[in-house]
C-alpha cells in the first residue's frame, strides 16, 4: 500500500465536503433572490371602477332602484402584478339573501371584494349602497306567437298554435296592468314548405317583467300548399 494513499483519500473527502457546501450555499442565495422578487418587491397601489354584482336575490322579488353598478376601489399589491390588474378582475358582490320589500342599505366592506390573491383591499368608494325591492306581481297572460317572413311560393300558414296557451307572468306590481299578452321570441318561417313545431322562449325583455312560469312554450306553425 502507498504511504500516501490515506492522504489522497482525506485531500478527496474534504473536496466532497466542501462542494455541498458550495451548493447549499448557491441554494440559499437562489431562495433569497426568489424571496426577494415575489415578497421584496415594492407594494404599489391603483384605483379601479368595479362592477356591483347583485347575487341572491329572493325570488319573491324584484329590484325597483338600481344604485350605480360601478365602485371605486383602491387596491395595493406588488407593483409587477398590479400592471396587469383590470376592472374586469375586481368584483364587489353583494349578498340580497336576507333583503326585505322597500329600501335596504347595504355597507361595502373589503370583504365583499372579489379580487385576485395578493390584493389588499384600502378604500371602497361609495361606502354604501341603497337597494330598493318590491314583491313581485303575479299574472296569468296568453301568449302570442310572434312570426318573420312568409313560407315559400306556393305555400301559405294554415294555422298556429302554442302550448300552453297562456302561462303565469311576474313583475314590477305597478306595471303588470299594462300587460294582456305576453309575446314569443320571433319565429323565422321564411322559405317553409312544411309544418314547423319548435319549442320557443317566452319575450320577456319588456321593462318591468321578470319572468314567466314556463317561460318556453311548443309553437306549432300548420304550412299547406296553396289551391291552384
Amino acid at each position: 500500500m502507498s504511504p500516501f494513499g490515506g492522504r489522497k483519500k482525506d485531500k478527496e473527502g474534504r473536496g466532497g465536503i466542501f462542494d455541498h457546501a458550495a451548493l447549499k450555499l448557491l441554494a440559499l442565495i437562489f431562495a433569497v433572490a426568489l424571496w426577494y422578487l415575489v415578497v421584496g418587491e415594492k407594494s404599489s397601489e391603483v384605483g379601479l371602477m368595479a362592477q356591483l354584482a347583485l347575487k341572491g336575490m329572493p325570488k319573491e322579488m324584484i329590484v325597483t332602484k338600481t344604485p350605480r353598478l360601478d365602485v371605486e376601489v383602491r387596491v395595493a399589491g406588488p407593483g409587477g402584478f398590479l400592471d396587469s390588474l383590470s376592472p374586469s378582475d375586481v368584483e364587489v358582490a353583494l349578498d340580497l339573501g336576507g333583503a326585505k320589500p322597500g329600501v335596504n342599505t347595504y355597507r361595502l366592506e373589503a370583504s365583499n371584494v372579489n379580487a385576485p390573491k395578493g390584493i389588499r383591499v384600502l378604500t371602497i368608494r361609495p361606502s354604501s349602497v341603497d337597494i330598493t325591492l318590491e314583491r313581485l306581481a303575479k299574472k296569468v297572460l296568453a301568449v302570442k306567437v310572434k312570426t318573420r317572413g312568409v313560407p315559400a311560393k306556393g305555400y301559405k300558414v294554415k294555422g298556429v298554435s302554442v302550448e300552453p296557451a297562456s302561462v303565469e307572468v311576474f313583475g314590477k306590481k305597478r306595471v303588470m296592468g299594462r300587460f294582456k299578452v305576453v309575446s314569443t321570441e320571433t319565429l323565422d318561417i321564411s322559405g317553409a314548405k312544411a309544418d314547423i313545431v319548435e319549442s320557443i322562449h317566452l319575450d320577456l325583455s319588456k321593462k318591468g317583467l321578470a319572468g314567466a312560469e314556463p317561460d318556453s312554450v311548443t309553437v306549432r306553425v300548420d304550412i299547406e300548399k296553396k289551391a291552384p
